[in-house]
């Protein structure tokens, strides 16, 4: 059983936008995926006109979601 939430990492700490109802202490499991809005954060600097498989590439040499 899974819950989906949303946080914000900030000085190494990650912060869930919304209170969660666990017990102080739980551990807990996290698999980190980027949001859309912090995808288009990545490539804003992205022309437009540019193609995609060369920003994808440009992206990964960057180490932008790593």
């Amino acid at each position: 059983m899974g819950t989906k939430i949303v946080a914000v990492y900030e000085n190494g700490v990650l912060r869930p936008k919304n209170r969660l109802n666990l017990p102080a202490g739980t551990e807990v499991e996290l698999v980190i995926l980027p949001s859309l809005k912090g995808l288009m954060k990545l490539f804003e600097e992205v022309n437009v006109k540019e193609e995609v498989g060369s920003a994808l590439k440009d992206a990964r040499e960057r180490k932008l979601w790593e």
